[in-house]
C-alpha cells in the first residue's frame, strides 16, 4: 500500500513538473549581450553594452572601435542576444557602417522591443596612456568564476584595457576567486597595487587537452576565447594603434621561479624564467595585428619595425629596475611620419611569468610582480 502511494505521488510530481515546464512564460528580455567581429579588426575588447538610452539617437548606443583601414561599408557583425530574442536586420547580415546602423531586438514573447544604434568607428587620434600603475581593475563573472580585467585610464588619453588568458583559465574549473587566477593584482606593490602574474596548474581538463599549465600573462591586444583550445598562439592578438615612436620600456619587477618545470607534461630540471617584451610594427591591409607566433619566430616578421626584449631575467625578492631599448636597427626600417600620425602603427607590451607558457611549458608557482611600468616615447605626449 505504501509502495502504491509512493508511486502515485511520484507520478503526480512528475506530471506537475512537466506542467510547470510547459507553462513557463516566454522570455521578456530584448538585449544585445555581445557583438562579434573578427578579433584582428578590433582595437580592443572593452565594449560597453550597458550605455543609457540616448534621446538624440532615439536608441541605446553601442560604440565599437576598429582599426584604421577596416572597410566600414561591408561589415557583418553577429550578436549574442538574450534567450529566445530575435534581431532585425538579420543577425550576421552585411551592413554599411559609415553611419550608425539601427538594430531592433524583439523579446521571445514578442511583447518587448529595444532599438540599438551600433556605431563602428576608427580610433580617435588619441594615444593610450604610457604610464601603467596597475591600480584599476574590473571584476568579470565567467563560468561560475570571477576574474580581474585590468585597465589604465588617464585624462586626455583613450582608455587601455589590458588582455590576459584569464578567460581561458576560467574554463578549467569553477568557484575561482580573482586572486586564484594566473593574472591578478597584489596590494604589495612598489607604489600601491602591482600586477601579479602566477603560473597555475590547469587540473585534469587542462592536462587532458595538452595544456597542463597556464602562465600568468598580461598584454596589449585581445584574446580570442573561441580559438584558444584549438590554436592558442593564434588566439592571442598583440597590438593597439599608437601615434608616437617608442624608445624604451622601463619598470620594476620581482620574480621567483616555481619549484618544478613541466615540459610535455613531464617534470624536468629546467629553471623557469619570465619574459617582458614590447613590439612596434606597421599595419597593412593583410596584417592588422600580430599573434603569439611572433616569439616562436624570434620576433621576426616583415611588418616589424622595432622590439624591446628583456635579457636579464634573474630571480629577485627586491624591486629591480629594468630598461629595455627598442631596437630599430635590427629591422632596418624608418618610420613614415604621416602614416604614424594616421594610426598606421601598432604597439604592444607583453608580460609573462613563464617565458614558454604560450606553449604550456613552465613551473607552477612562478610569480612575477610588475609595477611602475612606462613606455618612453620620442615625441612628447599631449
Amino acid at each position: 500500500m505504501k509502495l502504491k502511494n509512493l508511486f502515485t505521488c511520484t507520478v503526480t510530481g512528475l506530471l506537475l513538473c512537466t506542467s510547470c515546464i510547459k507553462d513557463e512564460a516566454p522570455n521578456a528580455e530584448a538585449d544585445i549581450l555581445s557583438c562579434i567581429l573578427p578579433a584582428e579588426m578590433l582595437t580592443g575588447t572593452d565594449i560597453d553594452y550597458n550605455r543609457p538610452y540616448d534621446k538624440s539617437l532615439n536608441a541605446y548606443p553601442i560604440y565599437i572601435e576598429v582599426n584604421n583601414g577596416t572597410d566600414l561599408t561591408r561589415l557583418a557583425p553577429t550578436f549574442e542576444l538574450t534567450e529566445g530574442a530575435s534581431i532585425e536586420p538579420a543577425n550576421g547580415s552585411t551592413q554599411n557602417f559609415t553611419n550608425p546602423v539601427r538594430y531592433t531586438v524583439t523579446s521571445e514573447d514578442k511583447n518587448w522591443h529595444r532599438t540599438y544604434a551600433i556605431n563602428i568607428h576608427y580610433p580617435e587620434t588619441k594615444s593610450i596612456p604610457t604610464v601603467f600603475n596597475f591600480e584599476n581593475v574590473k571584476t568579470v563573472p565567467y563560468n561560475k568564476n570571477e576574474y580581474y580585467v585590468l585597465y589604465e585610464a588617464a585624462s586626455g588619453y583613450s582608455t587601455l584595457t589590458w588582455s590576459s588568458g584569464n578567460q581561458g583559465f576560467a574554463l578549467t574549473g569553477s568557484g575561482y576567486a580573482p586572486n586564484d587566477f594566473p593574472t591578478s593584482i597584489s596590494p604589495n606593490g612598489r607604489t600601491g597595487n602591482c600586477l601579479q602574474l602566477i603560473t597555475r596548474e590547469t587540473g585534469s581538463l587542462g592536462t587532458l587537452v595538452g595544456m597542463p599549465i597556464a602562465a600568468g600573462n598580461l598584454f596589449i591586444g585581445s584574446f580570442d576565447i573561441g580559438s584558444a583550445m584549438s590554436d592558442a598562439l593564434s588566439a592571442t592578438k598583440f597590438g593597439t594603434t599608437f601615434y608616437y615612436e617608442p624608445i624604451k620600456l622601463v619598470g620594476y619587477y620581482k620574480y621567483k621561479a616555481g619549484p618544478k618545470f613541466y615540459e610535455n607534461g613531464e617534470s624536468t630540471n629546467r629553471k623557469d624564467v619570465f619574459n617582458i617584451y614590447a613590439l612596434f610594427y606597421e599595419k597593412t591591409k593583410d596584417v592588422q595585428m600580430r599573434d603569439g607566433h611572433i616569439t616562436k619566430n624570434n620576433y621576426e616578421h616583415e611588418n616589424m619595425v622595432a622590439a624591446a626584449v628583456i635579457t636579464d631575467t634573474h630571480e629577485t625578492s627586491e624591486w629591480t629596475r629594468f630598461e629595455l631599448d627598442f631596437d630599430y636597427e635590427h629591422y632596418g626600417k624608418t618610420i613614415d611620419p604621416q602614416k604614424l600620425a594616421n594610426g598606421g602603427y601598432n604597439v604592444s607590451i607583453v608580460l609573462s611569468a613563464s617565458k614558454d607558457g604560450d606553449v604550456f611549458q613552465g613551473a607552477p608557482g612562478s610569480t612575477l610582480l610588475i609595477d611602475d611600468l612606462e613606455l618612453v616615447c620620442k615625441q612628447p605626449l599631449r
